[in-house]
């Protein structure tokens, strides 16, 4: 049976099954009232989980009965299944609470999205004994969707509160909110899921330093083309407006968002009418067909008739080669591309100055982020490192950014010809293993992928048969994959047969992609000297094969 036409979750199958009937020591499912869990807690953290197709909003504890109030979410017209057989279970006892029943959800069956994208219905259990100030949401058998950890507790981490409340203008898929700390990946990262009930939200955010923060609508980010509100996550209540089109409106009266602020209407008037006339002109070419090359234009042809996802997968290889090789686009496109990225440089080294004038927090995750990014032209890349050393190495010591921004110091030099830096990865026994023993004394194609990046996947297993090859030879492969759960990477290797060693970097655990300056990529490969040289980045499996060939002997040619 289908589970659910998601594509954020695994579709699988699964069995249906009978819990043995729970009988409460007090009797008739009522404890008494010095011995029951009590209290009203929304937005609950929770722990581990393995979908975001149904939420918990809210937990309501008396000695009667504990009720979970739920948000399922989907595209619209899209549906979800959720089985009839749901438990708690305590994590202090270990006792199981068997559903009593559902209210506004039919269980059971396949449940499609009205326009909201969102269904709202709720899950009443037995009261929870008092020693469980937590506890697991289980669904059907062992492949049963789960929310660990839900925390009854209502004290609240951090020392900043940071009061959001806003409106969604939207009334169409515009049901559900996702916040988180911004730069990072929603599909690795755990997000913090907020509700919307007629047009309105609210959410108290806590925490220990103040950071950048992101908050979009998670119906638009699912179709991959969304607006976000950045924010700073200062001691101040925010209200945000989220229109039908275009960018969402931050109002604040806190002191470092209004200064960040500042700064952005100041360099949109400056660049915005750059840009404008950037997306006019690519315009006129659009419409006079003049964008891509023959082989471009015979590409995205390919593309749009491709029948299956790995034939896609193997166009979209081909053209970021044609891309990488300025063959993707027409001379009157690439000069366009050209000049916009001068335009990004020019605003970046404006708000570089800014930055430079006076340290705020703002102006700490601009560079926080900038430094990450191994794409600026080296003279930018040396102005950032610049300000950085001279003004911000000092300001707020122990601020979270600056250990990130340590670790980019040592990515420094990831270029071909400099030494690959060593860092740290998680073994499958949780151990952790520094990579240079992995690679030590052979050359090495350290290859960054997902199980959700078909591209990444594809690219992957075009590397077999080089390593097949020269695997006898002095060549090895280390594959690390970026997920949110261990089992996706196995569960992808099996399907795929990669035969080197495979390692999961789950929810980012060791920043490896950050380390590497593709945090907002699925992946990429980079080829490493036997002695700590690294040799190219991103290349293809025939770029590999050839020098191999140089490096170990072997024939030239196909």
């Amino acid at each position: 049976m289908e589970r659910c036409n998601y594509n954020c979750d695994t579709m699988r199958h699964y069995l249906n099954y009978l819990l043995s009937a729970i009988v409460l020591l007090c009797g008739g499912g009522l404890l008494r009232a010095q011995e029951a869990q009590v209290c009203d807690v929304k937005n609950p953290a929770v722990g581990d989980r393995n979908t975001t197709a149904v939420e918990i909003s809210r937990v309501e504890c008396t000695p009667v009965a504990t009720t979970l109030y739920m948000e399922a979410y989907n595209r619209k017209q899209y549906w979800i299944q959720l089985d009839s057989v749901l438990r708690l279970r305590g994590a202090v006892t270990g006792r199981d609470y068997p559903l009593r029943r559902c209210e506004g959800l039919a269980l059971g069956q396949r449940v499609y999205m009205p326009d909201s994208g969102n269904v709202s219905f709720r899950l009443v259990f037995p009261p929870l004994d008092g020693r469980d100030t937590s506890f697991d949401f289980m669904e059907g058998g062992k492949d049963g969707w789960f929310i660990k950890g839900v925390n009854l507790k209502e004290e609240r981490e951090g020392k900043l509160h940071c009061r959001l409340t806003g409106t969604v203008e939207k009334t169409t898929s515009a049901s559900r909110l996702v916040l988180h700390r911004y730069g990072l990946d929603a599909r690795v990262k755990p997000f913090i899921s907020i509700p919307v009930h007629n047009g309105k939200f609210e959410y108290d955010l806590y925490t220990d330093c103040i950071e950048a923060w992101q908050l979009y609508l998670w119906h638009d980010w699912m179709e991959g083309l969304f607006y976000w509100a950045k924010f700073l996550s200062e001691n101040a209540t925010l209200h945000i407006t989220i229109p039908e089109e275009g960018r969402p409106k931050v109002e604040t009266d806190g002191t470092e968002n209004r200064l960040m602020q500042d700064v952005d209407q100041r360099a949109e008037s400056i660049f915005s009418p750059k840009y404008e006339q950037y997306n006019a002109r690519v315009d006129t070419l659009y419409s006079e067909d003049d964008c891509y090359t023959p082989a471009g234009k015979d590409l995205y042809e390919r593309l749009r008739t491709a029948e299956t996802q790995e034939e896609a997968n193997k166009i979209y290889k081909q053209r970021d080669s044609l891309e990488k090789s300025r063959r993707l686009y027409s001379p009157r496109m690439m000069a366009l591309q050209d000049s916009l990225a001068a335009y990004r440089t020019e605003e970046k080294s404006w708000r570089l100055r800014e930055a430079a004038c006076k340290p705020s927090v703002s102006g700490l995750s601009f560079l926080r982020f900038e430094l990450d990014d191994t794409d600026h032209p080296d003279s930018l890349k040396q102005a950032l490192w610049a300000v950085y050393d001279s003004v911000y190495a000092g300001y707020l010591p122990g601020h979270p950014y600056h250990a990130v921004v340590d670790a980019s110091r040592q990515f420094r030099t990831l270029t071909e010809g400099k030494p690959y830096p060593d860092y740290e990865i998680t073994g499958d026994d949780g151990r952790p293993l520094r990579m240079s023993g992995l690679i030590r004394g052979k050359i090495a194609l350290v290859d960054l992928w997902a199980s959700w990046c078909g591209p990444c996947r594809a690219n992957s297993k075009s590397m077999i048969p080089v390593y097949e090859e020269f695997k006898d030879k002095g060549f090895t492969v280390v594959g690390i994959a970026r997920e949110k759960r261990r089992s996706d990477m196995k569960q992808a290797v099996r399907k795929d047969g990669y035969p080197w060693a495979c390692y999961a970097e789950v929810e980012d655990a060791n920043n490896v992609w950050a380390l590497h300056g593709i945090g907002n990529s699925g992946g990429g490969t980079f080829l490493v000297d036997s002695d700590g040289t690294l040799l190219a980045v991103g290349a293809s499996a025939d770029e590999v094969r050839e020098i191999l060939r140089k490096k170990l002997g072997g024939k030239s040619g196909h």
